[in-house]
């Protein structure tokens, strides 16, 4: 079933709509009619929903296909199981809008979202608006330079794909060009590519635009990390950014390789205890070359020589990023 096997929707299909709202869909029964309904309830009412069911076992094709029956600004696709990659692809060729805005399926959106983000596309001349899961500001001015520098490191900004709009035009087979085995920050590599693909600033709009949902039986949040993953990840983090242009980025890399080695510490501490270990060699090697000034926790990740003392250390790391993060002071 790799083709579209059918558009569940009564409206004519030449229709074009200003945002397109895509939901990749899998297995999402609990919570799918909840993020609908949210999108339904939106002040701002020229959009159509694109949900791409990605094989799902459970009701949520059922349920795709009564809503875009009731409505005629839905559509549904439907195909084998593929990932969510490709979903969002396939949303997003199906859309007629001129902005596309990315929703879980599980997560909601309030009811002015959509209006204060093209608010903000229309007052300032931008392919990309960034909006905000809380209503606390960066307080700081930042150049497109620093838009790119803080997705690489994934600071300041919400790596994830939702809670934003962006310009279809933007979207082209590399911003897809994310294998399968990549689970877990796939939406960041995929952001990168979008801000290299324009000149134009982003416009960040401090304001609560999405209701995210933790959910701890996700991928991303049931996947142990490991070397292996961090070393594949870090080759399309960097096939991400223009060659001439990766020396720009190099601390950043080398600051988010050195962030990523936590979680490898605590769940498989005795992999980075193997100082030959490829990825690693090639870390200092890149840290040496681009006399990055390692701070004392990043120095620890890489020289510790004990087992015990690289889960302890990753351990109190971890508690400490957790309470920054329920504090706001994460970033």
């Amino acid at each position: 079933m790799d083709e579209l096997l059918f558009l569940y929707s009564i409206r004519q299909m030449d229709n074009q709509y200003i945002v397109s709202l895509v939901i990749p869909v899998y297995n999402g029964e609990k919570y799918l009619r909840e993020c609908v309904d949210s999108i339904l309830a939106q002040s701002f009412q020229d959009y159509e929903i694109v949900l791409v069911d990605d094989g799902s076992k459970d009701n949520s094709g059922e349920i795709c296909k009564v809503y875009a029956e009731q409505h005629n600004n839905i559509i549904v696709i439907q195909q084998d199981n593929s990932g969510v990659t490709y979903a969002r692809k396939r949303g997003v060729e199906a859309a007629t809008g001129k902005w596309i805005v990315f929703v879980d399926a599980d997560d909601t959106i309030p009811a002015n979202a959509l209006a204060e983000l093209y608010k903000a596309s229309i007052d300032i001349d931008t392919d990309i608006v960034i909006g905000c899961v809380n209503e606390r500001s960066t307080h700081f001015f930042m150049s497109m330079e620093d838009y790119r520098h803080a997705m690489i490191k994934g600071k300041y900004l919400t790596p994830s794909l939702w809670g934003k709009l962006y310009k279809k035009e933007l979207f082209d087979e590399f911003v897809f060009d994310i294998p399968r085995i990549i689970k877990k920050g796939e939406d960041q590599l995929m952001n990168i590519r979008l801000l290299f693909k324009t000149e134009k600033k982003p416009v960040l709009v401090c304001k609560n635009v999405y209701n995210y949902r933790r959910n701890p039986l996700s991928v991303s949040h049931k996947m142990e990390a490991s070397i292996d993953y961090e070393s594949s990840y870090d080759q399309y983090r960097i096939l991400s950014i223009p060659i001439q242009s990766l020396s720009n980025y190099m601390h950043d890399i080398i600051y988010i390789r050195l962030n990523g080695l936590i979680g490898v510490a605590y769940a498989n501490p005795e992999t980075i205890c193997y100082k030959d270990q490829p990825f690693l060699k090639q870390l200092r090697e890149d840290i040496t070359r681009s006399h990055y000034k390692m701070n004392l926790q990043e120095w620890m990740m890489l020289n510790i020589k004990y087992v015990w003392m690289y889960k302890c250390v990753s351990f109190f790391i971890m508690i400490k990023n957790f309470i920054r993060y329920r504090l706001g002071f994460n970033n």
